[in-house]
């Protein structure tokens, strides 16, 4: 069954961070350093910092109930549902389809649809590993 308002609510919020913090990281590298390809990085770099703010964040409230170790379980879950997608993502995919976006579309649309167009390949793994972590957990209680 697909889940698509549970994948929505566990990422929606991230991802509005992520749009504002890409384009503010675009915008801050490109002012610095006036090169197209250390904005596009910038962008990739800003959406990290807000999408896996939100994340943690999220993450830590889930675990406080259950006490020390809250941060290690995190850490970890976050590893197991990121990691992966996220090498290949911000190293270049990210960087990449923002800066295509940028150069045809202008830094306002182009790093928010380079951003959609990157996302798309970045949820594919993230959302099965998601999935099955939830199934693992549910079994094992």
């Amino acid at each position: 069954m697909i889940r698509v308002k549970d994948w929505i609510r566990r990422y929606g919020p991230a991802e509005l961070v992520g749009i504002a913090t890409a384009l503010l990281g675009s915008w801050l590298l490109y002012a610095t350093t006036r090169n197209e390809v250390a904005a596009a990085y910038g962008g990739a770099l800003g959406e990290n910092v807000g999408f896996y703010a939100v994340m943690v964040g999220r993450e830590i409230r889930a675990q406080r109930p259950h006490g020390p170790g809250a941060w290690a379980r995190t850490a970890a879950n976050l590893m197991i549902e990121f990691g992966a997608a996220e090498i290949l993502d911000s190293g270049i995919i990210r960087p990449l389809a923002m800066g295509l976006g940028t150069h045809w579309l202008g830094r306002q649309w182009g790093v928010p649809l380079g951003k959609i167009a990157a996302d798309i390949t970045f949820y594919v793994p993230v959302i099965a590993i998601y999935e099955l972590r939830r199934r693992l957990n549910r079994a094992s209680l």
